[in-house]
This record gives C-alpha cells, sequence and structure tokens, in this order.
C-alpha cells in the first residue's frame, strides 16, 4: 500500500556491516516471523569485538532505523596471515558505514525549453562514483536550483535509497561582505521527516556552491561530505 514502509532486505543489512572498518563478511540468520534472530560476523583481528558489535548497532540504527539487540551478533576474528593473499590485499581500506563524499563534476545542458543538470560524487575511500539527475524548464534563474537538486540525487543513489531527499529552498545572501548558496533540504527515512540546512561560500562559482551547500546539510547529518579543493 502506498505510505508503507518497506522492510529492510537481507542485502541491504549485509552490505551496511561490510562497510565497517575491518569487517571481512557478514551472514543474518531470519526467524519464522522474517525478523533478525542472528548476525554472524568475520573481523579482522586489530580491534575490540565489543567496538565492532557496537558500530554494527549504530550503523544499522543510522542507516536503516533498525535496533539490533547485541545479543542477536557474533564476532569471529581472524589474523591477515590466515586470510588468502587476494582478501588480505582487498580489504586494506577503510569504508566507515557514513562515507564521505567528492564532488567531481558538475554540467548543465540545455535544449530548446529543457534544462538538464547532471553531478557526479565520488566516495574518498574507493573511488566509487554516483551520479545525479535532474530536468526542468530552460530558465537561467532555475539553472541553479537544478544543480542542487542533482546533487541531492546523487546522494540518494549513494544511499542505495534508504534517504529520500528533496530541496525546499536555494537562495543566495550576503555574509560578511561576501555571497554565499543557503540551501534547505528535507530528508525522509525510516527515522521520520528532517529538515536539514547548509551553506557554502561562493567563491567565484556558483554552481559548485549550489552543490557545496547541500553536501554542508547532509554534512551535517551524516559526516558525508568532503570536497577536493
Amino acid at each position: 500500500m502506498a505510505g508503507e514502509k518497506q522492510e529492510p532486505r537481507i542485502t541491504d543489512y549485509e552490505r551496511i556491516i561490510g562497510q565497517i572498518k575491518d569487517v571481512l563478511g557478514a551472514r543474518l540468520v531470519t526467524a519464522a516471523d522474517g525478523g533478525i534472530s542472528e548476525i554472524h560476523i568475520m573481523t579482522r583481528s586489530n580491534r575490540n569485538p565489543k567496538q565492532i558489535v557496537r558500530d554494527v548497532e549504530s550503523a544499522l540504527l543510522i542507516q536503516l532505523g533498525v535496533t539490533i539487540d547485541h545479543k542477536k551478533i557474533s564476532v569471529v576474528q581472524v589474523s591477515d596471515q590466515d586470510l588468502p593473499q587476494e582478501a588480505a590485499e582487498g580489504r586494506g581500506c577503510y569504508q566507515a558505514p557514513c562515507l564521505p563524499l567528492r564532488l567531481l563534476s558538475i554540467n548543465l545542458f540545455t535544449r530548446g525549453l529543457e534544462a538538464e543538470a547532471t553531478v557526479e560524487l565520488e566516495t574518498g575511500t574507493n573511488d566509487k562514483t554516483y551520479q545525479g539527475y535532474a530536468s526542468g524548464p530552460n530558465a537561467p534563474e532555475r539553472n541553479l536550483w537544478l544543480i542542487a537538486a542533482a546533487t541531492l540525487n546523487a546522494i540518494e543513489n549513494y544511499s542505495g535509497g534508504i534517504w529520500h531527499l528533496a530541496l525546499e529552498d536555494l537562495v543566495y545572501v550576503e555574509v560578511a561582505h561576501r555571497r554565499a548558496a543557503l540551501c534547505a533540504v528535507v530528508m525522509v527515512s525510516q527515522e521520520g521527516c528532517e529538515y536539514l540546512a547548509g551553506v557554502a561560500l561562493v567563491g567565484g562559482d556558483e554552481r559548485r556552491a549550489a552543490a557545496s551547500a547541500v553536501l554542508q546539510a547532509l554534512a551535517c547529518r551524516f559526516c558525508s561530505y568532503n570536497e577536493t579543493p
């Protein structure tokens, strides 16, 4: 039915747990009612298992809005010398539950009465890219709005659909004799609805400032922003 929240899939749990530092793999066991009865995790031996369990609880709560009893989580640890060579080499990069995002590119295309903005973001750990799109009327005063909306679409793609984001407003203001982009964003997730705000100094590029303000808004909530210089 419309408006009902979609329950997270097992693959959603495993994907999020797999992003946590030193985690090598995760498997979930479900109960008859479809709930999670056990979470089994294999990790490196670098960190205290209790800290990993706390990271799992926090990551699932933040990204899925799900509270998991720590008693359901079991951790087995292995040393690097016990791993196959390709696994030891391939898992060296730390991928935190809230990955930093870098702004790679902004493009605005106009065709007659239509305009389309594309924004590309990159994660700071594995160089994976996420693209966002927005289209609308070809009106100069709306072009910056489209860039901000495309940035939100890229962040939604990064979240795997966990967050639904919409641009409520985008304005340019004078701050300390400098021009700045100020945006308001609404975020809907399983935790509810939140309003976020972000600001970025123009510095000569209004398009980049529009995208940066959006990223700053999400940074306040998820620590997800790290723009390239």
